[in-house]
């Protein structure tokens, strides 16, 4: 199968790295800045767009990978469904659920695959952590604090600068957790959150989300984009019989400096094994299209994950909690 890769700043480039490693071959490569396209293009040898719509309809592509700006994600997914190829969607999947809502019934009315990259799912100090979880290890979980981030992403023209399109790190850099609190505990009931979203002198944000799951458990999520460097993570799950903590100080984590399409400088975090996570979300992607099995977050988990986010940017407006 080809690919075409629409956004090729940092995670484009990542993920045509990870297509070319499933046996794929990445085809054609968009984005506004020539220099981007051109630059990824010229590795897997394929050719370079500035149009994102000449590439989506090329006949040679299979598959459509969406790496823009979160807002663009609608227009590029209804187009790549209507020319019939698959799908892979950066998170987060849309700006807003309606968006997400639209996007899902244009791949379903061409019926085509439309996977979005919830990474996190595949991280295995992540998957450790839900198996311990799921068999009981530390008996009935109760409380869930994960905290995730660091430098603000961007030069000061970046379009993660603009709360209005990326959300800011509760919508861009939470949701990651949000989604992995829902994969593994449960649906939530209640959301409380207070996020800093400053923009001057300064430009900083850091985000607290607690959260009340329908099973009982509780969860601080904690999101910064104001760290002056670096990147990091930590996460401990209580429970009646004991804890599980995970600090990627301690722990074999990396975080690799990647260039966005327009130059400014965002962390990606990486894991130091065999197989990289975004290899094994890219294997079960290709594994559902070849009809292998179903990948473990669905497009349905993306737009949960979208509610959930907005509902915590909802509550930090209205300085009072918001019920999923």
């Amino acid at each position: 199968m080809n690919v075409a890769i629409i956004g090729c700043g940092g995670m484009g480039r990542l993920h045509a790295e990870m297509a070319a490693n499933c046996g794929l071959r990445v085809v054609a490569c968009a984005d506004a800045v020539r220099k981007a396209a051109s630059s990824v293009a010229d590795t897997h040898k394929a050719k370079a767009y500035e149009d994102p719509m000449g590439a989506i309809n090329s006949k040679d592509v299979d598959i459509v990978v969406i790496t823009t700006p979160t807002p663009t994600h609608e227009k590029y997914v209804k187009a790549a469904a209507k020319a019939g190829k698959h799908i892979f969607c950066e998170k987060p999947f849309g700006r807003s659920t309606a968006e997400c809502r639209r996007a899902i019934a244009a791949a379903d009315k061409a019926g085509v695959n439309l996977f979005v990259g919830h990474v996190v799912r595949y991280f295995h100090e992540f998957e450790a952590m839900k198996a311990q979880v799921d068999d009981g290890v530390i008996g009935d979980a109760g409380w869930l604090k994960i905290y995730r981030g660091g430098i603000f992403p961007g030069d000061p023209k970046s379009w993660f600068r603009d709360y209005a399109q990326s959300g800011g790190v509760t919508f861009d850099c939470m949701i990651h957790d949000l989604d992995w609190a829902r994969y593994t505990f449960g649906e939530p009931e209640r959301i409380f959150c207070q996020t800093l979203m400053r923009k001057n002198p300064t430009q900083l944000d850091y985000s607290q989300v607690t959260m009340r799951m329908k099973n009982g458990v509780i969860a601080t999520i904690i999101g910064t984009w104001a760290h002056p460097s670096g990147f990091r993570v930590k996460a401990e799950i209580c429970g009646s019989e004991g804890m599980i903590q995970f600090d990627s100080a301690d722990a074999p984590l990396s975080a690799e400096a990647r260039e966005t399409a327009a130059g400014p400088t965002m962390i990606v975090p990486m894991s130091p094994v065999a197989k990289s996570p975004y290899q094994h979300e890219w294997e079960e992607f290709v594994a559902w299209i070849e009809g292998r099995g179903k990948p473990r977050v669905t497009a349905a988990d993306a737009m949960r994950a979208v509610e959930m986010a907005e509902a915590a940017l909802k509550s930090a407006a209205k300085r009072q909690p918001v019920t999923v």
